[in-house]
């Protein structure tokens, strides 16, 4: 009897520990540096700031690996889930997790060379494109935006070369391999400032939201309104911009959070989706 009274007491205090603490799940995307130390360090004071607003202790699980983080998100393993717009996406609609606050919105530019004829995005009808892989957001993007501009992938270009990493398709279209190609801006403006007069933007895709902090559905009311309002606030005060000047990964350089929701990134989800499925076949 005396035992079970002590493992019942175990079991009480083991809950009670576990309801005073809070699992941050964070996928920081492509990073140059992948020592889970540095990352960790990176993300503590994030941690620490949503910590002091929702009166708990946070840990953090910290992984590049994007299948490992959906996975633990859809066993609930996670509180808040910081991840791109994939991840976030998936889990809102299949793994109970909502977001509440989002990093800035990604888009992709169509850089050509600065000499070319084209000045025009209907210009560019018969030309060479390269675009990233189907499997990079930066790829759908610009497919939806070549839809939206009346182009079929499949029919109103000579070329279509879809390529994995973007710095050689900024090296193809300077090297004429190419007529255009869809980039981010950062490449495009760190490209434009290695061969300036070389290149130059011809337009921009529409916005989709990039990395947001989701919070599960499970959390309580009250604590999740905690969490959000902070997050929200999080660039008014010493603390909160610590935090985000601390971030690493393709969500650094955020001096703010901004609000959001299911809703965007369901439709952002069926976008990308969608673009996908118009990328011309796969050759062998």
């Amino acid at each position: 009897m005396r035992k079970l009274l002590f493992m019942v007491i175990l079991l009480l205090t083991f809950n009670a520990q576990a309801e005073d603490r809070l699992m941050f799940g964070i996928n920081p995307g492509a990073y140059g540096q992948e020592d889970q130390w540095v990352l960790k360090d990176a993300f503590q004071p994030l941690a620490e700031y949503v910590g002091k607003a929702a009166g708990v202790r946070v840990y953090t699980d910290i992984t590049q690996n994007f299948k490992a983080t959906d996975e633990h998100a859809n066993t609930g393993q996670y509180d808040l889930l910081m991840a791109n717009t994939k991840l976030i996406g998936q889990v809102n609609q299949e793994s109970g997790y909502f977001p509440v606050a989002k990093f800035k919105d990604l888009h992709a530019v169509l850089l050509v060379k600065a000499e070319s004829p084209y000045k025009t995005v209907a210009s560019l009808k018969g030309s060479r494109i390269g675009i990233m892989s189907r499997k990079k957001l930066m790829g759908p993007l610009a497919v939806d935006f070549l839809k939206n501009h009346g182009f079929v992938m499949s029919r109103d270009f000579k070329q279509v070369q879809e390529i994995q990493y973007q710095d050689t398709l900024v090296s193809l279209v300077l090297e004429g391999a190419v007529d255009g190609v869809f980039v981010a801006p950062k490449i495009a403006d760190d490209a434009m400032k290695v061969h300036p007069g070389k290149l130059r933007i011809l337009a921009k895709t529409d916005p989709i939201p990039g990395f947001a902090i989701a919070l599960s559905r499970k959390m309580p009311q009250a604590q999740a309104n905690k969490i959000t309002e902070a997050l929200l606030t999080i660039n008014q005060s010493t603390s909160g911009k610590a935090a985000l000047a601390a971030v690493v990964g393709q969500a650094s350089g955020n001096t703010a959070l901004t609000k959001t929701s299911s809703e965007e990134y369901s439709k952002a989800m069926v976008l990308l989706d969608a673009a996908e499925k118009l990328y011309p076949p796969l050759t062998k």
